[in-house]
């Protein structure tokens, strides 16, 4: 982990920004979710994007705080304190393994995006089954739909990270 100095902290308070207005203005609601608060959204990108520029620990303070805003935002309060925790467990799973000093596998970043998203979709799941009293078999289309989320913010995080990467090789 990076010692938090200005750069880091203005970095993490830009990036949790950057979750909450993409994840609020790329928003596109799933009409055939059971849960009437399903939506699609690009945010999951930036939460990668923190993890690879920052790493874990602040990854996870990016991730839940900007996404804990977004559904706020958005209106959907009954979800804000899961987000926090889900969307920040989400952030620090994919800050361990992308995060830009430490890894040059491409299978330690599938790896992590896959672990990432799969925590993200399944504990979302279990949140509405568990807390908010969503049948569990009526649910099995909203953790499909986490699913895809995840995977929408893996194919838009891919080509960004591989540019920015370049970017970093070619400065240093």
């Amino acid at each position: 982990m990076r010692k938090l100095n200005t750069h880091g902290l203005v970095l993490s308070g830009i990036l949790a920004a950057l979750v909450f207005v993409v994840t609020s203005f790329t928003m596109i609601k799933v009409p055939f979710a059971i849960v009437k608060e399903a939506y699609f959204h690009a945010g999951d990108s930036v939460i990668f994007l923190s993890a690879l520029l920052l790493g874990a620990p602040h990854a996870a303070l990016v991730s839940g705080v900007g996404s804990f805003f977004a559904d706020i935002y958005l209106g959907s309060p009954q979800y804000m304190m899961a987000t926090l925790i889900i969307k920040g467990i989400m952030g620090a799973i994919a800050g361990h393994f992308l995060y830009y000093p430490r890894n040059n596998s491409s299978s330690k970043t599938i790896c992590g995006l896959a672990l990432a998203g799969t925590w993200m979709a399944i504990s979302y799941y279990l949140y509405e089954v568990g807390f908010l009293g969503v049948n569990a078999i009526a649910n099995l289309p909203n953790l499909l739909i986490n699913f895809v989320q995840a995977a929408v913010g893996i194919v838009i995080y891919l080509p960004i990270s591989k540019a920015i990467l370049r970017s970093k090789s070619n400065n240093k």
